[in-house]
């Protein structure tokens, strides 16, 4: 297996959308990575304050030393100690980070201003598995929150899609994992560039593994809206919150899943 040449990677999307299982596969086609980063996404919580600070504070004030400081400066000199920290973790082998919130897809301009070569995989996944999942695996939140995050997830990608049109980037959604696991492998393997052996690899490992599941079988089982058991109240605030994002990106609320024919 030759060792893959498009690096640095980056899985980002809404959790419980297949981004552990694409991980997994990577690190076996040959990239090196933690389970998760939750690091990188730091970045743009330093953007955001930066840019708070020097507007709360009378920036343009010469009597100010605040006035003295090129923030653009300052805040490449901080991006560049986060990123080369991260580095550091891998030398010079193939990489691949996992960070799952909207932060991190709102940082890609910054990534990419570090590693302009960097690729991205966006996971994808239904709202309405997808918050069936995130119940079960994260109870403690409430319904309305998962909506929530799950449309942050997905609108923040399309913001950042539309506005970078030569992004290397593809979309996998998690149902396309667990339906025809050779044939996104191909699709990944194509993408990063990667050999027959690491393609193989990928191809095994969705076979073999399947996306994370809350319950068995629950990665490749189809809901209709009316099959949750949701309350009123409940479809109230997952039609407020996800179906803009539903039909943004080409799915029902039935048992057929997408709106028009994959090919």
């Amino acid at each position: 297996m030759v060792l893959p040449k498009r690096y640095p990677l980056f899985i980002v999307g809404s959790p419980r959308s297949g981004t552990s299982i694409l991980i997994d596969a990577v690190r076996g086609a040959g990239y090196n990575g933690f389970n998760e980063g939750n690091y990188l996404s730091c970045l743009h919580t330093i953007e955001r304050q930066i840019d708070r600070h020097f507007q709360i504070f009378d920036a343009s004030s010469p009597n100010l030393l605040i006035s003295q400081i090129d923030k653009s400066a300052l805040k490449a000199a901080l991006y560049r100690e986060v990123c080369q920290a991260a580095e550091a973790q891998y030398g010079n082998r193939p990489w691949v980070d996992k960070t799952g919130n909207p932060e991190m897809i709102e940082a890609i301009p910054i990534l990419l201003d570090q590693w302009p070569a960097s690729h991205f995989i966006f996971a994808k996944r239904r709202a309405i598995e997808n918050v069936v999942s995130r119940m079960r695996k994260f109870p403690n939140h409430t319904f309305d929150y998962h909506c929530a995050d799950w449309a942050r997830n997905m609108a923040t990608w399309r913001l950042v899609r539309a506005n970078i049109p030569n992004l290397s980037a593809i979309e996998v959604d998690q149902f396309e994992i667990s339906q025809a696991p050779d044939e996104t492998a191909t699709r990944i393997a194509q993408f990063l560039s990667l050999d027959q052996k690491a393609e193989a690899c990928i191809a095994r490992f969705f076979t073999n593994e399947r996306p994370q599941q809350t319950e068995a079988g629950s990665a490749q089982r189809i809901l209709s809206l009316g099959q949750t058991g949701w309350i009123e109240e409940q479809l109230k605030t997952f039609h407020i919150r996800c179906d803009e994002e539903m039909s943004a990106f080409g799915y029902t609320t039935g048992e057929s899943y997408w709106s028009q024919p994959r090919r």
